[in-house]
């Protein structure tokens, strides 16, 4: 089967509140999955920056495949000369028309992932659904196409999509997690999870995902089912598959954040920084230096906290919440 898609560990935010730090006048969310970019100029008094960003796919490739001109669903341009036929042992060999088909659904799967990366979404579904028409038990366009339809929001749609594809292939690890993507953004928390849990223990083809982001899924699933150790533990898991995960460190200091365990959220934070950078879609270094601040105020380490906030800064200039944080503890400071 042809890799494709990339999942990042992501969903949006569900507005629960309940946990409050001791700044004044403003309170924290305790569900740390939400999605904020870390730069957003706003007014919001959600001050923690949330764990994880909105759900978007990054597929591959990055460039439009050969021949842009042609339309989806069409036949792929031939040059103007003909191809030389091969030969074995002299004699000619016509090529097999399996072989052809095998070619145009290649080639149309590379051209939906292209427009599935560029938002052309309805452009993304007809060429899906003609390289369907050449090979019904595609897992690949069937798990394609369901993401699409989860950029549409049409959410049972896309799960009966992809449906199929674990339907063709009952054990491909990229299908149940693509399933599990598409039922976390509708909020169903409970099949999500089981969903990345059959990712986990199935096949290992992950196309351009890992067991790592798998596990990052689930522990935001876990988290919004308000099973907090459990969730954490999932973070811990990425981390095993993936030391060096910036935005599961990211997620566990969050959630250790959350939970006043300070010190270790302040640790891990320090870790997501030092790591090799796989941020999500709007979560980044910033969103970390910006919560290590919070955490370290909360330590009443002021100096290191301003210090913090502005290595955010540095970093997204226009990240409101850092700027007010640190004008505040400055003012503080006179």
């Amino acid at each position: 089967m042809q890799p494709m898609f990339k999942w990042l560990g992501i969903v949006t935010a569900m507005g629960i509140w309940g946990i409050s730090m001791p700044l004044p006048g403003l309170a924290i969310p305790n569900d740390p999955t939400g999605g904020m970019d870390s730069g957003e100029v706003t007014t919001s008094p959600d001050i923690l920056e949330s764990l994880q960003p909105p759900v978007t796919p990054r597929a591959t490739p990055e460039r439009p495949p050969e021949s842009p001109t042609s339309t989806p669903g069409a036949t792929p341009e031939r040059s103007q000369e003909p191809a030389a036929t091969p030969t074995v042992q002299g004699e000619t060999v016509e090529p097999r028309p399996a072989q052809q088909a095998t070619s145009e659904v290649e080639t149309l799967l590379s051209r939906g992932q292209f427009l599935l990366s560029s938002k052309q979404y309805e452009e993304a579904l007809k060429t899906y659904d003609s390289a369907l028409e050449l090979n019904s038990n595609n897992a690949d366009a069937w798990i394609g196409r369901g993401m699409v339809l989860e950029q549409l929001a049409r959410y049972d749609d896309a799960i009966a999509s992809i449906d199929r594809a674990t339907e063709i292939s009952p054990n491909y690890s990229l299908a149940w997690l693509s399933r599990g993507m598409v039922l976390k953004q509708a909020e169903r928390f409970e099949d999500a999870l089981t969903a990345f849990d059959r990712a986990l223990d199935g096949n290992g083809q992950w196309g351009d995902n890992r067991a790592a982001d798998a596990a990052l899924n689930r522990g935001s699933v876990l988290w919004q089912l308000d099973r907090r150790d459990d969730a954490l533990a999932s973070f811990d898991r990425a981390l095993e598959l993936d030391p060096l995960f910036s935005l599961a460190w990211y997620n566990k200091a969050t959630a250790l954040l959350l939970l006043g365990e300070l010190e270790a959220a302040v640790s891990a934070y320090d870790s997501a920084i030092s790591s090799n950078g796989e941020w999500g879609l709007s979560t980044g270094p910033a969103s970390a230096w910006y919560n290590r601040g919070l955490a370290l105020e909360q330590l009443e380490r002021y100096d290191d906290a301003i210090a913090s906030y502005d290595q955010a800064l540095r970093i997204t200039p226009n990240h409101t919440k850092a700027r007010q944080q640190l004008a505040r503890l400055r003012q503080q400071a006179q």
